[in-house]
């Protein structure tokens, strides 16, 4: 924008560059301004002829920016952002009229325990936001560094400095196993584990946890049968068949109401699972950012304590229906 007379530029045609290019759709981000599509359109078309530069193409269920507009996409943002932070505060915000569309992605297990708290939060005080959940996998700091994400959550934390990282907490593993299972009694322990057959990750995500390296410390090598791309395969897969999951505590909460599986205590003590949050360092002053990542880190943070208020390694089994009211006093969150 070097070659652009800033005295022509209007502040609020870059707000509504910003809100296209984050919804990928000139109508939906007509819908989250509260402006009308031909106000949009025409705002576009300002840019454009300010810009030398069609900035949009049409794409299936959209736009697709160009060039020039990734080119411009992270200094605008980082601008907006600055200009927030200077003008006004976050206690400032005007969340009652703040329109903006969110991209997070968050890992199967945290998903359940942390997004439906968030929504109401924003529900109540924020309703003009509205946030567009994207599935996690291995190059996820790429697309936070692009600016395809807003958030992420997730098992590694990124190594980048133009990245801004915050643990979330820790994670406890359990197995499940369907309910009378052949092969397991009222616990497991570990020449069983060593006989069981799994479901499990694909390698390649496994490869993030400390699961399988933690395992073999202890003389366990899983043989893993199945593998999946998505932890929710795995409790559904469990419950009908004679293979075993490890996953997460709190997943397996969440989930063990709506199939037949038991969870088991491990016989062994896996540590070194955590979960992170992160996003790109240039969002640091944009207020709905700030806003929105402080109330998700203090959803995640509420749920921790109620996990460090129980201890584990009762070494018991647990199962959906004998767990009852102590389950949720003892319930343990690990995002």
């Amino acid at each position: 924008m070097a070659n652009v007379n800033l005295k022509h530029l209007d502040l609020n045609l870059l707000v509504v560059f910003e809100a296209v290019y984050s919804a990928g759709s000139i109508s939906h981000a007509a819908g989250q301004l509260a402006m009308s599509q031909p106000a949009v359109s025409n705002a576009l078309a300002r840019l454009r002829d300010l810009l030398d530069d069609p900035l949009f193409v049409r794409a299936k269920g959209g736009v697709e920016p160009t060039t020039r507009a990734k080119a411009l996409i992270d200094p605008i943002r980082e601008a907006l952002g600055l200009i927030g932070l200077h003008i006004g505060s976050p206690d400032a915000i005007d969340l009652a009229s703040c329109r903006r569309m969110f991209r997070i992605s968050t890992m199967d297990a945290l998903e359940p325990l942390l997004i439906p708290p968030l929504l109401n939060i924003i529900a109540k005080r924020a309703p003009g936001i509205t946030i567009e959940g994207l599935a996690s996998h291995r190059d996820i700091a790429q697309d936070v560094l692009a600016g395809k994400l807003d958030l992420a959550c997730f098992a590694y934390p990124a190594t980048s400095p133009e990245i801004s990282i915050e643990p979330i907490g820790p994670v406890d593993v359990v197995a499940i196993a369907r309910r009378d299972h052949p092969l397991i009694g009222m616990s497991l322990d570990v020449p069983m584990m060593r006989g069981l057959s799994y479901v499990a990750l694909t390698s390649e995500l496994r490869g993030f946890t400390q699961v399988d390296r933690e395992l073999l410390v202890h003389g366990i090598k899983r043989r893993v049968v199945m593998s999946v791309s998505r932890l929710w395969s795995v409790p559904s897969i469990v419950a009908g068949t004679d293979l075993v999951g490890m996953i997460p505590r709190a997943f397996a909460d969440c989930v063990a109401a709506n199939f037949d599986i038991v969870i088991h205590e491990l016989p062994v003590a896996i540590s070194g699972q955590h979960v992170y949050l992160m996003w790109n360092r240039k969002m640091d002053g944009d207020i709905a950012h700030k806003w929105l990542r402080d109330h998700l880190l203090q959803v995640a943070r509420q749920k921790l304590v109620a996990q460090d208020a129980i201890g584990s390694g009762s070494g018991a089994s647990a199962s959906q229906s004998d767990r009852g009211d102590s389950l949720d006093a003892s319930r343990k969150i690990n995002g």
